[in-house]
This record gives structure tokens, sequence and C-alpha cells, in this order.
């Protein structure tokens, strides 16, 4: 057993342990609110940079089903948890072999509780995950993620009567599921692609999907997606709702210590219908550089006020900072799939 130090970038250190040698790793340390769905949050692409503390207590419990994962791999930096348990069933990977595979930290025995409630109290802060004290060098996230976890390859999946793209910004896997088993063939694009190879594709809609990062930093792909509006419809998960908020020229900003769980309460403005919906995002879309973009609110956070949902009031262009995919989480918002598809007859 070794002592693990995680150094915060406001100096303060919490000491944890670990079954094996830990390398000195870096990242963002950020917290999930979910008690359940562990191998699914760890795989998300979305998490790429970052470190993961895990709130329920135990984590662990039913090892790893690597059939019904988010990614193709975990993506996390490191996974902090208080009391880790290692499944007895044989029929099941433990999490600690899993993530031992791709040399990522597994760090236990860590004062989750008082952790969270530092980064409730003071927002988000940049780690260091190290056998010794030191503070990190890194200060914020690097611009590169989403180019990290992309497909390199344009990939094919399904037969059906509607070709659906996705611009792979980090694609988790229950967005392609969930258009496959909606009679979709579905398309996967490297998030390089260029808006003239989409457009030419015989696409009848594009997802814009979820990502790791800042989307500020992303000038392509708001470029890109302001190439496509009003050419194609647009359906944005998480970042690809930031990028579309971007390219419309309204704004983003980062969130005090994010949105990230299962049971994220959100209000869809038209109806008054509560949703409670899977959410991991660090930022969002400010509200007060709407005006002229021709977007709207649809859904709005309901613990902040945030804006969770946006359209645009002349394109057929619209999107949501949850995850209608779920996995993990509830099943409330799996109707925006349908919803987007019986759009994808018109492009106006």
């Amino acid at each position: 057993m070794n002592e693990v130090w995680l150094t915060l970038s406001d100096g303060t250190s919490w000491l944890g342990k670990s079954d094996d040698r830990v390398p000195e790793v870096e990242g963002e340390v950020v917290f999930t609110t979910a008690n359940s769905g562990y191998p699914q949050a760890i795989s998300d692409p979305s998490f790429k940079g970052q470190m993961i503390i895990f709130a329920f207590p135990p984590i662990g419990i039913y090892g790893v089903d690597t059939s019904n994962l988010e990614g193709l791999r975990p993506w996390a930096t490191a996974v902090l948890v208080q009391h880790l348990e290692n499944t007895p069933n044989e029929s099941t990977v433990q999490l600690k072999e899993w993530l031992k595979k791709y040399d990522i930290p597994l760090i236990h025995d860590l004062d989750t509780r008082n952790l969270i409630l530092k980064f409730r109290e003071q927002g988000t802060l940049m780690g260091r995950l190290a056998e010794d004290v030191g503070p990190p060098s890194i200060q914020n996230l690097p611009e590169t993620l989403v180019d990290e976890v992309s497909t390199d390859e344009i990939v094919t999946s399904g037969k059906g009567s509607r070709t659906i793209g996705i611009l792979d910004l980090g694609v988790k896997r229950n967005i392609i599921r969930e258009l496959s088993d909606r009679d979709c063939k579905v398309i996967l694009f490297p998030s390089s692609t260029d808006a003239g190879t989409l457009l030419s594709s015989g696409l009848d809609g594009l997802v814009l999907s979820n990502g790791p990062g800042d989307p500020s930093v992303l000038g392509d792909q708001v470029e890109k997606v302001r190439n496509l509006l009003g050419k194609i419809p647009l359906f944005g998960i998480c970042l690809g709702t930031q990028i579309l908020a971007l390219s419309c020229g309204a704004k983003t900003s980062k969130l005090p210590y994010g949105h990230r769980g299962a049971n994220q309460p959100v209000l869809q403005t038209c109806s008054g219908r509560a949703y409670v919906t899977s959410q991991n995002h660090g930022f969002a879309i400010v509200e007060d550089s709407l005006p002229d973009t021709g977007l709207q609110i649809t859904f709005r956070h309901l613990s902040d006020g945030t804006v969770e949902g946006i359209s645009h009031k002349d394109f057929c262009a619209w999107g949501v900072q949850f995850h209608p995919e779920a996995n993990p989480g509830p099943w409330d918002a799996r109707e925006l799939f349908d919803i987007f598809l019986e759009m994808t007859g018109r492009n106006d």
C-alpha cells in the first residue's frame, strides 16, 4: 500500500492511498454526484484531462462491464474515491485492474467529502498526484483535448431509413446506440472534418457531440458550425451545444464547479415540464450574450438557473447541455432523439 498526495493549485494537500505505485499526473480535479455508472463516467471522453472524485463513498462494487462503456477505454486522468470495493464477481473485471491496464491512478481512502465541500465553496482547481507534496505545473486544461479523443477516420455503423452524422468531439457510445436503435445509419466523422465534406456526405442531420475542455478555444469548430447553419439540421449535445451557441455569436463561461452527475434537474421553458438528467460539463452559455444571436432558451437548470438548452429561431439548429442518451442516468430526455429525427425532413 502506497501513500499518495493530491496537491491542489491553492497549495492544499490531501493524503490518499494506492495499491500500486503512482506516476506523477496532473489535471483538473472535478466531482460527480452520480451514485452508479462509474465505468460509464470514467470512460466518457468528456473527462479527458480531469481527475474524477466520486461523491458516492463506495466505488467498485459491481466491477466493470467492458461491453457497456461510453468510450473505447477509460479517459479520466485519475479516479479518486473514499472507499474502494473489489467485486467478487468473476464475470466482470475489477475496477482497479481495468484502470491499471491503462496506467490510470486509482486513489482510495481519500477524504472525498471535505474535498467536494471545498470545491463547492471555492470552485474547481487544478491538481497534481504524486508520492510527494508539490503544486501542479499546469493551470489550465490543454487546448488539444478534442483532437486526442476524436476518431481518426470516418466510421459507419448500422443501416436505416435516415443517415445521421456525428461530429466526434468526444462522443459517448450511447449516442450512437440511441440513433442506431431508431433505424438510423450513423456516420462518425473526425473533429477535423470540414463543413464541405459534411454537407456532401448525404446526411439527413448532424449531431454535434459532447467532448472535453473549454469550448471558447475551439475556433475551427465554431467556424465550421457557422458554415453549416441553415444547410443541415443540427443537434448539439453538451460541448456541441456550446459550440453551436458560439457559432451564433453567443459566449460561454466557466462554471464554479460544473454540473456532473445523474440527478441534475432541468426545466423545459415552453411546457414547464421538469426533467431529471445526466450531466457532465464545466462550462455554460452566458445568457446575457444571447440577444441578437437568433437563439432562444429552451431549458434551464433548476438549481442555479443556468442555460441548459437553446434553439435557433430561424434554422433547424438546437441543443441541450445535458445528456439525453444518459448512461449513467435517468431516461427522461431520451425522447429528444425522436424530436431531432422528426426534424431531419427539413432544414430551414
